[in-house]
């Protein structure tokens, strides 16, 4: 009993040094990643149920016509970051919606540095009718 309770400690001070170590990144990192997520839109799919990013980035792979280097950012509650390797890709398709993944709208924005991610950003929808 005693050497389980000794363990249990060293695994409790194991997990504490590694909540408090410090991670540092260099400048040109973010600024690799910064422009990564410049070529990049948010999406909310607007569905009572929920989807795996997997699912969603197979399907879109195909319906946007295989768009190399494209992928796919799971943020929760269907909300997603879609990455593209091209800016004029990511403009076809930005400009293309509203866009409709199994009868649910995906509605995209373009990722903004100054934006923190936010499903309230959502809920509006512009379409278009022909009546």
């Amino acid at each position: 009993m005693a050497a389980s309770t000794a363990s249990q400690r060293h695994d409790m001070r194991a997990i504490e040094e590694e909540e408090n170590e410090v991670l540092r990144f260099e400048d040109e990192d973010i600024q690799e990643s910064i422009e990564k997520c410049k070529r990049s839109l948010i999406g909310k799919l607007l569905a009572d149920r929920k989807f795996s990013s997997g699912t969603l980035e197979a399907a879109l792979y195909a319906i946007w016509r295989q768009l190399e280097g494209f992928r796919v950012m799971d943020h929760g509650k269907n909300l997603f970051q879609f990455f593209f390797s091209s800016e004029v890709d990511m403009l076809r398709v930005e400009k293309g919606g509203p866009w409709s993944f199994k009868n649910y709208i995906l509605h995209l924005k373009r990722w903004r540095e100054d934006n923190p991610i936010d499903e309230k950003e959502f809920s509006c929808v512009p379409i278009w009718i022909q009546l």
